[in-house]
């Protein structure tokens, strides 16, 4: 049986305006890769908050190979991303499809794990969209709140951990269960977060919607 969101995902795909051509086949090499990327609902809904929010400095933890770099890009054009990664293959291949879209002006690649970044970052951002490392969510709550502006948005993606935050198989338990502490725990912390005003949403796999509030 195809469930609900299933046969709206489908429906939608056939009414909406198709992805640009090179944004496909960023998104044909990430999955032929095995990259992880975006799934393309999560695409629509960060370029609407992007589209929606105009967001003049962005902060993207974990760009993979820039396909949700360009997502953000083609909601606002404008807007100034620092992309950082700790796998420099990746970075090298963000830099390629950049140059290719037109968009290497508007992004400043970095090839660094997020903590060092936070400790030498002195710029602040009007949107933070996080989708790193999962055992690292919970440890950089704290380093996004700092340097997101007041009223700025953080979106973090994947809060679901591929809905194994409900629960592990026998075979999972070794190998994941680290990753669901942290995803467990970062959800927790910032539901009680004072200075954020927290929404999760059932979307994709699950996704933060964050505004600083103080």
């Amino acid at each position: 049986m195809i469930d609900f969101y299933s046969q709206a995902l489908t429906y939608l795909e056939s009414v909406q305006p198709s992805a640009p051509a090179w944004l496909e086949q960023i998104k044909e090499d990430g999955l032929a890769q095995k990259v992880p990327i975006i799934r393309d609902d999560m695409g629509v809904f960060i370029r609407m908050i992007c589209a929606l929010r105009q967001p003049e400095t962005i902060l993207e933890i974990g760009c993979g190979i820039s396909y949700a770099t360009h997502w953000m890009l083609l909601g606002s054009p404008r807007s100034r991303v620092v992309a950082i990664d700790s796998n420099q293959q990746r970075v090298e291949q963000c830099k390629t499809y950049l140059e290719e879209s037109g968009y290497i002006d508007r992004v400043e690649l970095r090839n660094c794990w997020a903590e060092d970044f936070f400790k030498d970052n002195h710029q602040y951002f009007d949107l933070i969209f996080q989708d790193s490392t999962k055992k690292g969510y919970a440890g950089m709550i704290d380093q996004c709140y700092q340097c997101l502006k007041p009223g700025g948005i953080l979106v973090v993606d994947n809060v679901f951990f591929n809905g194994k935050v409900f629960g592990l198989t026998p075979d999972q338990e070794k190998k994941y269960s680290n990753g669901v502490v942290s995803v467990r725990a970062f959800n927790e912390k910032m539901a009680k977060h004072p200075g954020f005003e927290c929404s999760f949403l059932p979307l994709s796999d699950g996704i933060l919607v964050a505004q600083r509030i103080r």
